[in-house]
């Protein structure tokens, strides 16, 4: 009896991690955003700017999911920090915060560029001055100046507290996390996100980008920063 309740609660809590999160859940109102407001599918993406697969999801992955479904009006797609891996995590998602605040449309080319210079794991490298030279060469017309008083002063700590706070109750573990239309993908690949957008869109009445096999190839599934809560 006692092993049969137990089954019962894991195979409970595995249906209760397949259904999708309340629609207010995330905050995408104050999210850094990609795609038409009328797109059918909603991606929003849990990132370390000091993780290494997140470097790999958006220097690899996500160019050709931006093409296939952002581009042409399927997906509006959402950037949500997750600092977890050390202290410069959160001076990394500070800058983004303050760099959003000043170029809404400039923070995606900040955000490509900090993957791009990604230094490693186990070392603080992410510090204001470095950022702020990053955010120069990434975004034409930013306040240096003022991205680098936002920094010292941790004007945007609390953006990036609340960022934190919705992972914890969306269930984040690990970075990347992915969810499409509030549920979570374990595969970021392009193969399983495409798998997961198709089937979104179906049931959404439209129509996915074909071409290729659904949830093929070896992505990496089940790979990623393990993040504590």
């Amino acid at each position: 009896m006692i092993v049969l309740a137990v089954a019962l609660a894991v195979a409970a809590t595995r249906q209760a991690d397949r259904q999708a999160a309340p629609a207010d859940l995330f905050q995408l109102e104050r999210q850094p955003a990609l795609g038409s407001a009328s797109a059918p599918v909603t991606v929003v993406e849990f990132a370390d700017f000091k993780c290494p697969y997140c470097r790999e999801f958006t220097l690899n992955e996500f160019p050709r999911f931006k093409e296939a479904y952002i581009d042409t009006g399927k997906v509006r797609f959402y950037f949500i920090n997750y600092p977890f891996i050390g202290p410069d995590s959160d001076t990394a998602a500070q800058a983004m915060e303050a760099v959003y605040a000043q170029s809404p449309e400039g923070v995606w080319a900040f955000i490509d560029r900090v993957m791009q210079l990604q230094g490693p794991e186990d070392q603080q490298w992410a510090t204001p001055e470095f950022l702020v030279d990053v955010a120069r060469q990434a975004v034409p017309g930013i306040d240096a100046q003022r991205l680098l008083d936002d920094l010292r002063s941790g004007r945007y700590a609390g953006e990036v507290d609340a960022d934190r706070a919705i992972a914890v109750r969306a269930g984040v573990r690990g970075t990347p996390s992915v969810f499409v239309n509030g549920k979570f993908v374990e595969n970021w690949s392009f193969e399983g996100l495409k798998a997961a957008v198709d089937q979104a869109l179906a049931e959404a009445g439209g129509s996915g980008e074909g071409g290729g096999q659904n949830g093929a190839g070896g992505g990496p599934a089940g790979t990623g920063s393990q993040g504590g809560s």
